[in-house]
C-alpha cells in the first residue's frame, strides 16, 4: 500500500519534476528530452508507474474477493455447527421427556 501512495506522490508531482529535468538537462543528458507538455515523463515515467500500480490494484481486489470467499464459507460452516449445536441439545431434551413419560 505504502508503494502504491510512493508511486501516486511520484506521478502527482511528474510536472514539478519535468520542470526541474528541463532547467537542468545539460547536468545529465546530451539532449532535452523534457518539453512544455510534458510528453517525455508521461510516457518515460508516470505510464510504467500507473500500469504497476494499476497491476497492484487489481492484485488486491481480487485477493480482497478471495478473503471474503473465505470469511464467508467459515461464517457458514461457523452457523452450521452452532445449528448442529443446538438440534443434538434438542434430541438430548426430547430424549429425556420421552424417558420421562415412559
Amino acid at each position: 500500500m505504502g508503494l502504491m501512495i510512493f508511486v501516486g506522490i511520484v506521478v502527482r508531482l511528474a510536472e514539478r519534476l519535468n520542470v526541474m529535468g528541463a532547467s537542468r538537462w545539460r547536468e545529465f543528458a546530451t539532449q532535452n528530452y523534457f518539453d512544455k507538455s510534458g510528453i517525455f515523463m508521461g510516457i518515460m515515467v508516470c505510464a510504467p508507474l500507473l500500469m504497476v500500480c494499476l497491476f497492484m490494484l487489481v492484485s488486491m481486489v481480487r485477493e480482497a474477493n478471495g478473503l471474503l470467499g473465505d470469511v464467508t464459507q467459515m461464517k457458514m460452516k461457523a452457523q452450521a455447527k452452532q445449528k448442529q449445536k443446538k438440534d443434538e441439545k434438542k434430541q438430548k431434551k426430547d430424549e429425556k421427556k420421552r424417558k420421562k413419560k415412559d
